[in-house]
């Protein structure tokens, strides 16, 4: 497979979805901020590659140019706008990437109920029950994981804690799998979640 190639200069929308992380070129003209959100389990990395970008980051505001980066972490309330005389482009990357993906607040900053984007999801042709059943699927096999990876533990501890390299080995593969059925999970879900959306 060809390694793709993307260019800030032409590829202005989301380059890479999954659910380990979504990245995203983003150009935007002088403008006021808009209204701000956060992400339940993401932390969010925003690269300026061109023009000056004010963030505000809860309380706080900083304006970065090209080559500056800043780093919100999950559950932090942000937004950002460009400033200057002309335009910025932004790199941004979420990660993971869930969906609700954006925790939205009205005027006085009260959480409005999630909405499912499916940003990235094609479930065209497939049915609500077979997302559901891969979804059911995918919980089940990582709450079996869970319970297996706890066994290693408690066998393990004690070996870990008296500096046991073999022990602490043993630990990382029955972590492992359960973080591997994670993003499962999470691709099961992101599939499932839009269909909740209500058709217009």
């Amino acid at each position: 497979m060809a390694i793709k190639v993307f260019d800030y200069r032409t590829d202005i929308a989301n380059v890479v979805i999954n659910p380990e992380l979504r990245g995203r070129f983003v150009k935007m003209d002088p403008a006021p901020a808009g209204r701000m959100h956060s992400h339940d389990l993401g932390g969010e990395i925003f690269v300026v590659l061109e023009g000056s970008c004010e963030f505000l980051v809860e309380d706080e505001r900083v304006t970065c140019g090209p080559g500056q980066l800043i780093y919100v972490e999950p559950t932090r309330k942000h937004t950002l706008h460009a400033v200057g005389d002309g335009p910025c482009v932004v790199y941004l990357s979420v990660t993971p990437h869930v969906d609700p993906t954006h925790t939205v607040y009205d005027e006085h900053y009260q959480e409005l109920p999630p909405q499912y984007r499916g940003v990235g999801a094609d479930t065209a042709g497939i049915d609500i029950a077979e997302l559901s059943t891969r979804y059911l699927g995918s919980a089940r096999r990582l709450a079996e994981l869970a319970q297996r990876n706890v066994r290693v533990a408690e066998a393990q501890v004690t070996a870990v804690n008296s500096g046991d390299k073999a022990a602490m080995d043993e630990l990382w593969y029955g972590l492992r799998p359960v973080l591997r059925e994670v993003s499962s999970a999470e691709r099961a879900w992101n599939l499932l979640a839009p269909r909740a959306m209500p058709k217009e």
